[in-house]
């Protein structure tokens, strides 16, 4: 789910009455891939879910979906369609919705308000030429299904078709009326957005109220996020939530969009986090290092790592190991996790460790280390810690942990024109550093862990 502003939201596909919401804050999450059967939002706040064809545009008959004809008015440049003309304009129909104060599900009438050639879009009756009105539904409907912004794997290309470009197709034999449905409702503070988990069928709720304007960007991210859980949950129901989360923090990047703006931030003030993959309680789960292992695979491999980690039934490491080794990628995913607790730090896609699509902000250091200092400390399940070196010349690095993983330690060595990245082994590893070089060591490990480092 894609929970900004509420932990529900994040999630994904939830059980039934458990809500996460997406409020912009830490604690939420944003666009997470989780339905919302349990929580019911998933948005992309720090608070921190087959296969088949996508309905095709119909450019045979004047009266495509989108088109817009001498009776319609246009919107926008370009004669930009207004879906006031839509066929399905004005139908009347319900949603069942989580209620983040009641936590209780309730039926919400709402009236469809555009109909393209992959959406149909509803809105709240309650909400209606009140917190929503055409020129939105409108304004977010053109993203979703004609343009994205530059930087995006395809800016001619709405956000659906892109996310089925990158990730494979959405199963439509799924929805009803062969197209992905989202409803713009009032959520009570459960989520921004997120893919309804107690709905007899696929479909996404935004909220209405919360996304405001509805066509700005974060709805549009929310629902690339919210559109590869449905893709993906066709695919690979069971997949653990960090891949699941992690992918659809890609999608948002794929489509060209940031707004994990300040999860992000949470993660790199602290990234001693057990984040994603040592399967943290669902409030301790971080999007801003989930938008970062996810844009880091998807600068990686693009589309076919995508897709084949999407369709992959394995789930995890293992899942993410198979999707590489069937693209013949010669590292496997830890030997990437590696090279990501670097980039972390460096981002500088120029030296190979780094990331083209975020400018990613400082990283909090644990401390300085000189010689003669030593430190005992810890580091939850795949956390990180960097430790700058304080000193010069042929030093030493003495290395030792306890746990069921070992720390993984490298050193980095930054200089003018210059870039090293060397393993420090368990024990003693000798360094040189150079009179114009920093120096860098970065620990991680794959389980808890305490560890005691020390220079000489």
């Amino acid at each position: 789910m894609h929970a900004h502003g509420s932990w529900l939201a994040r999630v994904g596909t939830v059980a039934l009455v458990t809500a996460c919401g997406e409020d912009g804050r830490p604690a939420a999450e944003e666009s997470t891939s989780e339905d919302a059967s349990s929580g019911a939002a998933d948005t992309t706040t720090p608070e921190p879910d087959d296969t088949g064809s996508t309905a095709a545009a119909d450019d045979t008959t004047a009266g495509s979906t989108t088109a817009t004809t001498e009776d319609e008015p246009s919107t926008g440049g370009g004669g930009l369609p207004d879906y006031s003309g839509s066929p399905c304009w004005g139908e009347a129909a319900s949603t069942s919705v989580y209620n983040g104060m009641t936590h209780m599900l309730g039926d919400v009438a709402v009236t469809c308000r555009a109909e393209g050639d992959y959406v149909l879009l509803y809105v709240a009756d309650e909400l209606w030429d009140t917190a929503v009105d055409q020129a939105g539904v409108n304004g977010l409907m053109h993203q979703l299904e004609l343009f994205t912004p530059d930087g995006s794997v395809d800016p001619e290309q709405g956000v659906v078709p892109n996310d089925e470009a990158v990730f494979g197709p959405m199963d439509t034999t799924q929805f009803p009326q062969g197209k992905l449905e989202i409803y713009v409702v009032d959520t009570s503070n459960a989520g921004d957005g997120y893919l309804c988990g107690w709905c007899d069928h696929p479909q996404l709720h935004l909220d209405g109220l919360v996304l405001q304007p509805l066509d700005d960007e974060l709805a549009t991210a929310i629902t690339a996020h919210e559109t590869y859980h449905v893709i993906h949950r066709a695919y690979d129901a069971d997949e653990v939530r960090w891949v699941d989360e992690s992918l659809a923090e890609a999608a948002m990047t794929a489509n060209g969009f940031f707004t994990d703006v300040e999860w992000l931030q949470s993660f790199v003030d602290d990234p001693d986090q057990d984040w994603g993959p040592g399967d943290p309680e669902l409030a301790d789960f971080n999007y801003g290092a989930a938008l970062l292992w996810g844009t880091a695979l998807w600068e990686r491999g693009g589309p076919p790592l995508m897709t084949a980690i999407t369709a992959e039934p394995t789930n995890g490491w293992e899942g993410l190991d198979a999707a590489l080794d069937s693209l013949g990628d010669p590292r496997d995913a830890w030997e990437l996790y590696l090279d990501f607790v670097v980039a972390v730090y460096v981002d500088d896609p120029a030296l190979g460790y780094g990331f083209a699509s975020i400018d990613v902000p400082p990283v909090t250091t644990a401390g300085e280390l000189g010689v003669g200092d030593t430190e005992m400390g810890s580091l939850l399940p795949y956390g990180i810690d960097y430790y700058r070196l304080a000193d010069t010349g042929e030093l030493t690095v003495d290395l030792m942990s306890t746990g069921a993983e070992p720390v993984v330690g490298q050193l980095l060595l930054m200089g003018e024109g210059s870039f090293q990245v060397a393993p420090i082994e368990q024990q003693v590893t000798m360094v040189s550093v150079g009179a114009g070089q920093s120096a860098v060591l970065v620990l991680t490990a794959r389980d808890a862990t305490t560890f005691t480092l020390s220079v000489g």
